[in-house]
Formats: structure tokens, C-alpha cells, sequence
């Protein structure tokens, strides 16, 4: 990765970490008015909401230190007592720690009468925003390792699972407000048929599971592949095919981009519209990290259970079998096909990342920008490239996806 203040698409590693340290300093200052100036805040109808947005401000703060955590290999641990003057960094293990004691803190001190408003004239109510806290704390839990050799603690990622959403979290868009952009962008198609960003050429390769046909490395020549055939419905119902490649950057990788783009959530090239779907976390991602964690404690039989409940047998018609290498074949085809576009931030990536699934030379992070760094006089770093695979914070590559 190219992390220099000069690199024109920098906002690629520094947009998260200053949209979340945003959020977190949004925080802490109502935390700070509260807890230490003794504010009482009232609404509208001068009801006291205080104790509302305080579980408001830590639930934000939390969910933004456990992104900081799962994104970069450092960051700031800041709440409201902090002396900006004296911040220090602190791992990635020790920023999801953080975001979890206030999601925590969170679940024990929630008013009965609580309510999560997202915007004007929709709101979460109390049950089911507990519900979706114990699903992001599920998720961080499983997203905090970097490789397979980290502990996770897969007892405690089921408990917060097993109480976790039981739909998919979908709110109704809201113009301007809030909507999928990654999705508005994703599923953007070009004049000429093709996808404004091409699909990884994984999806068409797990699908046809036929690498004569559709092969992991797509021909880096003046090949161009011809439709993949799959006996999973869903490949058909999301992704379109197309001989134009649309704005493809061979630089980056011409093995890695397919002939397909993203068809499931196309909406006429704009996602921006009121009543649109989301899909912010899907029960599906729910489900894969309940079947991964029963998985990794042992229990096949569980596992199976789960993925034979989830789309994967509902909507693809696939039964999954009790046995080491059916469940892990089946984890990573269905975070692939089902979760494309259709779940939290950065599912599929941390799911390859934990199991070693990246490719030689992946980052396993982002470094903390060097934006950030020039501020605080640190030396820029990066992480990535086959040069430095095995070394921490870039792939090592050994057990990559195309070894399974």
C-alpha cells in the first residue's frame, strides 16, 4: 500500500480512520458534558433523554474503536477523560477490547424505554437494537484476529451471536441521509453493458467449480472467458455477465478481475433513493460467523447444521456435509457469493484474513495513515507486497483460498 501524504488516493487507507475518530471525539463530547459538567439534556418536550444518549454516545464510541481495531493495527483509545495533549497508540487488540467493554457497558445500562433513532421518523426500539449490539460485538470478536494462530474466544462470539438479530438489519434508505454507497457504486453499470468495478474473478471460479472453464487467475492475455455455468441459482440471480471489462486497472492485478459485475442490488445506477434496502447486516453474515465459530470449536455437526438452515440451502439448493473440508469449502463459497454487497463492512476481507485464506503479499491492515503520522512526527509505514508476505501485517500467503 501506498501510505504517503502525497499519494493522491491516500482516502483509501485515511477515510475510515477519520470518519471513525469523528464519530468517537462526537462522543465523548456529549459523554464529557454529562459525566463531568453535569449536564442534563432534554428534548423537544423537555423530557429528560440524558441517559438515552449517553447509551447512544457509548454504543457510537464502541462500534467506532472495534472498526479502528479490525481496520488498522493501531489507533487511539480515547474517552471522555483524556488529555488530548499525552494520546498514545494502542493495538489492534487493545482498541477492540475498548469498543467492546462500552458495547458491553451498553447491553447492562440500556433504559427499557430506549429507542436508537437512525433519522427523522425511524427508530429502533429497545429489543431489537439489543440485538444488534450483541451481533457487532459477535462480529469483533471473530474479526480480531489477523491470522489463524490468534486465540479467539469462540464460547463468548456464540453467546452474543445466539442473542444476536434474528432478520436482517435493513433499514429503508434515506435520501441523502442514509444509504448503501458502497452498493451505489458496486452495482454502477456502465453504457457498454459492464460493471463499474468488475467482480473478483473468485466468484465465477467457486461457482462454475470448474477451473478449466473459469480458472482462480483470470488469463492475464487477450483471452476473454465465456459464461460460467453453475447449478447454484443464486450465481444467476446476482451477478451479469459481459465481454466489456468496464474501467479495469490491469496495474492492480489483471489475474484478479472476472467478466461479471454485481446485479443483485442494480437499481438504475442509484442507490440514493428513499424505501431502497441496505442491507447493513444481513442474518446470512449472522449465521456464516455462527457456523465458523461452531466450526472452529469442533462441532461439525452444529456447523452443518447452521449452513443447511442458512441461504446457502434455502436459496442455493447446496447441503453441507459434517466434515472439516465441507464446512471450510462452504464458509468461504458462501461469504464469496451470498455476502457480496450484502452485509456489514469488511466481512468477507476479515473472514479470509482470520482463516489465512488472503493471497501472498495481502496487507492483514491498514497502517495508520500517514496523514495521521505526520502530525504526531511518527515514520511512515506501510504493510503488503510479496516481498515482506509472512511478516506482520501482510499475508503470508501459504494457505491461500486457491489451496482449499
Amino acid at each position: 500500500m501506498n501510505n504517503a501524504s502525497t499519494n493522491g488516493n491516500l482516502p483509501t487507507i485515511s477515510s475510515n480512520w477519520s470518519d471513525f475518530n469523528s464519530q468517537i471525539y462526537n462522543a465523548n463530547t456529549l459523554l464529557d458534558l454529562v459525566n463531568n459538567k453535569g449536564r442534563v439534556i432534554l428534548n423537544d418536550n423537555d423530557e429528560d433523554v440524558t441517559d438515552h444518549l449517553v447509551i447512544t454516545s457509548k454504543f457510537i464510541r464502541g462500534m467506532s474503536q472495534g472498526y479502528i481495531g479490525l481496520l488498522y493495527d493501531k489507533g487511539y483509545i480515547v474517552d471522555e477523560n483524556t488529555d488530548p495533549a499525552i494520546l498514545e497508540f494502542s493495538t489492534y487488540e487493545e482498541m477492540i477490547n475498548s469498543g467492546l467493554e462500552d458495547l458491553q457497558d451498553v447491553l447492562n445500562n440500556t433504559p427499557s424505554n430506549y429507542e436508537l433513532r437512525l433519522y427523522e421518523g425511524y427508530n429502533i426500539n429497545r429489543d431489537d437494537f439489543i440485538k444488534l449490539v450483541n451481533t457487532y460485538m459477535a462480529k469483533f470478536i471473530m474479526g480480531k484476529a489477523r491470522t489463524s494462530a490468534e486465540t479467539v474466544d469462540y464460547n463468548k462470539a456464540l453467546t452474543h451471536i445466539n442473542n444476536g438479530i434474528t432478520a436482517d438489519f435493513n433499514p429503508p434508505a434515506k435520501q441523502n441521509i442514509l444509504f448503501n454507497d458502497g452498493q451505489d457504486w458496486m452495482c454502477y453499470t456502465l453504457s457498454g453493458g459492464a460493471g463499474y468495478i468488475p467482480v473478483d474473478q473468485k466468484i465465477p471460479y467457486l461457482s462454475a467449480n470448474d477451473p478449466v472453464t473459469q480458472p482462480a487467475d483470470y488469463p492475464t492475455d487477450t483471452t476473454v472467458l465465456g459464461q460460467a455455468t453453475s447449478s447454484d441459482p443464486r450465481f444467476a440471480q446476482y451477478f451479469g455477465y459481459t465481454t466489456n471489462f468496464g474501467y479495469l486497472n490491469a496495474a492492480r492485478g489483471r489475474e484478479l478481475f472476472s467478466n461479471y459485475f454485481h446485479k443483485r442490488f442494480k437499481t438504475a445506477n442509484n442507490r440514493n433513493v428513499d424505501g431502497y434496502s441496505t442491507n447493513i447486516f444481513s442474518l446470512a453474515e449472522l449465521q456464516y460467523l455462527k457456523a465458523e465459530a461452531q466450526y472452529k470449536s469442533g462441532d461439525f455437526a452444529g456447523a452443518a447444521t447452521t449452513l443447511n438452515s442458512s441461504p446457502r440451502y434455502t436459496v442455493g439448493n447446496i447441503t453441507t456435509l459434517a466434515n472439516d473440508a465441507e464446512i471450510k469449502k462452504a464458509l468461504l463459497y458462501e461469504y464469496a457469493i451470498e455476502l457480496h454487497l450484502n452485509g456489514s463492512l469488511g466481512n468477507n476481507y476479515f473472514f479470509m484474513r482470520r482463516n489465512d485464506l488472503l493471497q501472498k503479499g495481502t496487507p492483514t491492515n491498514f497502517p495508520v495513515p500517514a496523514s495521521e503520522l505526520e502530525i504526531t512526527g511518527d515514520m511512515t509505514y506501510t504493510f503488503g507486497g510479496e516481498a515482506n508476505a509472512g511478516q506482520d501485517g501482510t499475508a503470508s500467503g501459504t494457505n491461500s483460498w486457491k489451496t482449499l
